[in-house]
């Protein structure tokens, strides 16, 4: 090796090496996928929803006062996600995969009426693990939607009615649920859509007012 060459290599091999080390740090690099389990809805939230498997309940029409059965259907299922919130938060993002539990209740007439779906998750949990404002709330559906909290959670910012009498009985607690405002947005001109819902975590659904005026109130013998 002549003594030229052994100069070059002295001088140049730290800039080259410099450089390299700018394009490594300046270049996004591949972060290893993340996976999340968030485990089972804690037990003490599933009575939010009093209705069990097989369960029976009916809601009377107010001025025909036909009387339509609800058979319930409850279920509980792991369902997956994936860069739900991590795309932001993270540049680059990895790829960002989780599981989480939801409960599912279906009630459905034995007449041509509206399906109830009530259902919620645990998905509140990857939201907190980030620092973020998530409540826990579960989803009504009745041709309109509207959420209510998980029992045994803060309830002060939604309308609660110390008692409801329907047909002579009196029902305590009960939340009286707008649906959401971004649904109306969406309903044709002239649809029918459920207005308001009446909820409590003894009973479930007592009662729903359409966007016309009828009323289905909760009926027991």
């Amino acid at each position: 090796m002549n003594k030229t060459n052994k100069v070059f290599r002295i001088v140049l091999l730290p800039i080259v090496l410099g450089a390299m080390m700018v394009l490594l740090t300046a270049c996004p690099r591949h972060k290893e996928p993340i996976y999340k389990d968030f485990g089972k809805i804690p037990e003490r939230y599933l009575a939010t929803v009093p209705y069990q498997n097989g369960d029976m309940f009916r809601l009377q029409h107010e001025s025909d006062r036909v009387i339509i059965d609800f058979s319930v259907s409850r279920h509980r299922q792991k369902e997956s996600g994936d860069n739900y919130i991590y795309l932001e938060k993270y540049k680059p993002a990895p790829n960002f995969y989780y599981d989480y539990e939801v409960d599912i209740t279906k009630c459905t007439p034995n007449y041509p009426l509206f399906e109830v779906e009530i259902n919620f998750s645990n998905l509140y949990m990857m939201f907190e693990e980030e620092g973020w404002e998530s409540e826990r709330q579960a989803n009504l559906y009745a041709v309109g939607a509207a959420r209510f909290p998980f029992i045994g959670e803060d309830h002060s910012n939604y309308n609660v009615v110390d008692s409801l009498e329907i047909n002579g009985q009196y029902y305590h607690d009960v939340f009286k649920l707008k649906a959401e405002e971004c649904y109306y947005n969406n309903v044709e001109e002239g649809s029918i859509y459920a207005e308001t819902y009446y909820y409590n975590y003894e009973k479930g659904l007592l009662g729903v007012i359409m966007s016309n005026g009828e009323k289905y109130w909760y009926y027991e013998e």
